[in-house]
């Protein structure tokens, strides 16, 4: 009989996508998939244009907020808990795994309930509230990087399952061509800065939906050898196969695809991000030395010409080596080879 896994994820991409690909390879094998997940977030349109039956409950965050909103978070999340039970008793999952969220708390406290096994996946390099909860009794906890969870915990490290699958490309002897990603929505600070640039390149710049036409306006001839601006890029794998190197934020899932196509990178965190948790991604791999972090206050065109004149053949050749170093083939194999086992 075939195994009933429910996938618990919700709220952003960043938990969403990775459990996509969990969700794919466990269908691929036979498994039957549900999803728990938010009534407003992401998963409310992707995972069902994937295929997955979504099963939305009421959730809302508790930080940052004021007595009020509190108050009707905890309603709201009392809602929820008696939703995911009536979830958990009309599936009866075998197992359940979590990718963080509101809802994946909730479902991760309801497995508890119901002595169905819990595993758990932690996206980030700061594990989220959610997921520090639960990993104290998840029967396995995995980790994308090295030392997210505490000792006590004892996660497995193994990346972030992606979607794509990554072409083979050759480490560049030079920079010529320059991929700007600011994430789906955008990133104000790089949009602006990318055009100041003088070093001559080929530029593969995703806008954002809502800053196309503002960031056309900022270019000029003398800026680029040749220019193509997208505002979103559907296909990720041509796009890190194409670039030489990649202007970028630094969340979870963009390091994780820096990695996985053994990409180079010029990492600009987000410094508003929940816990800075984007400058420690972008520390994990500029301390290990395959990428370059330059903080968003000292992001400006003449550093970015001044860091590429410094990436000579050498130097291009030892910070791949290093980031193939910090690869785990296929994640998604691994917690499904878990989860079915």
């Amino acid at each position: 009989m075939s195994k009933k896994i429910l996938i618990m994820a919700g709220g952003t991409g960043g938990h969403i996508f990775p459990a996509l690909a969990i969700a794919i390879e466990l269908k691929s094998r036979g498994a039957i998939v549900e999803w728990l997940g938010g009534n407003k977030g992401l998963e409310k349109t992707l995972v069902p244009q994937h295929g997955f039956k979504l099963n939305s409950v009421y959730s809302s965050g508790l930080r940052r907020k004021s007595l009020f909103i509190i108050l009707k978070a905890v309603i709201l999340l009392g809602l929820g808990f008696f939703q995911t039970i009536l979830v958990f008793i009309k599936f009866r999952p075998d197992k359940v795994i979590g990718m963080g969220g509101y809802a994946s708390g909730v479902g991760g406290l309801v497995s508890k309930i119901f002595f169905v096994p819990l595993i758990i996946h932690e996206q980030n390099t700061i594990p989220g509230t959610t997921n520090k909860l639960l990993s104290k009794f998840a029967i396995k906890t995995y980790q994308a990087f090295e030392d997210s969870f505490i000792e006590d915990v004892d996660a497995t490290t193994i990346g972030n399952p992606i979607l794509f699958k990554s072409q083979q490309k050759n480490t560049p002897h030079s920079i010529k061509n320059l991929l700007v990603l600011g994430g789906s929505l955008g990133a104000k600070k790089i949009n602006k800065t990318i055009p100041k640039i003088h070093t001559p390149l080929n530029i593969w710049h995703q806008t954002g939906a809502n800053h196309l036409e503002s960031t056309k306006s900022n270019y000029n001839k003398s800026t680029y050898t040749s220019l193509k601006l997208e505002p979103f890029i559907d296909d990720m794998s041509t796009a890190y196969a194409w670039a030489d190197i990649v202007i970028c934020r630094a969340g979870a899932m963009t390091i994780s695809e820096l990695i996985e196509s053994k990409t180079l990178a010029l990492l600009v965190p987000f410094p508003f991000a929940v816990d800075d948790h984007q400058t420690k991604n972008a520390e994990y791999l500029s301390k290990k030395g395959a990428s370059i972090l330059i903080n968003e206050s000292e992001f400006n065109a003449a550093i970015i010409d001044k860091k590429l004149s410094e990436l000579s053949a050498e130097k291009l050749q030892e910070m791949t080596k290093r980031l193939e170093l910090l690869s785990v083939p296929s994640p998604e194999k691994i917690i499904v080879d878990y989860l079915l086992g």
